[in-house]
């Protein structure tokens, strides 16, 4: 067309295995950078965690650590008082669940918590629906404020967990 040649495709061992840190039991593993911020378990000890995604500024291996990409886990566990406190104190509306992007969880809570309330004022019974959802949120927001920050981490933010 041009006179040039097409693209040549970039061969896949022209990118370099990241060595990666298992944050449970310290195994160095190899992993290719394709597999950058997905979430994985070990295959020596079996421990979930999430893949670090490498940064253009890092240049030795060392980089690609269990916590290589501290602002991510930071900014996440950095939440876990504000859920905490508020699952003890607005359990029932489900901000906590909202405060650690757990939409759905959030928006089974508040519905439960909305129709208990309005349908409990004229109905005994549905108010219990409410009160529910109030003794589920402070169960949580005791367990968040317990947990450590590493298993807060894993199980929030790589696992997902929305219940308990």
């Amino acid at each position: 067309m041009n006179g040039q040649p097409p693209p040549q495709p970039v061969p896949d061992s022209a990118f370099p295995n990241m060595d990666v840190v298992c944050p449970h039991c310290q195994a160095r593993l190899s992993v290719h950078p394709s597999q950058a911020g997905a979430a994985t378990s070990c295959p020596k000890c079996g421990g979930k965690f999430q893949l670090p995604i490498p940064t253009a500024n890092s240049g030795h291996p060392e980089a690609y650590g269990a916590y290589s990409a501290p602002t991510d886990r930071q900014s996440f566990v950095s939440k876990k008082v504000a859920a905490g406190v508020c699952g003890i104190i607005f359990g029932g509306f489900g901000v906590h669940k909202f405060i650690l992007g757990l939409n759905t969880a959030g928006i089974i809570m508040l519905v439960i918590w909305i129709g208990g309330f309005v349908t409990g004022i004229c109905i005994f019974v549905p108010i219990f629906a409410s009160m529910a959802m109030q003794v589920i949120g402070l169960a949580e927001g005791i367990i968040y404020l317990t947990k450590s920050d590493e298993d807060f981490y894993q199980t929030y933010a790589v696992q997902k967990k929305e219940w308990f």
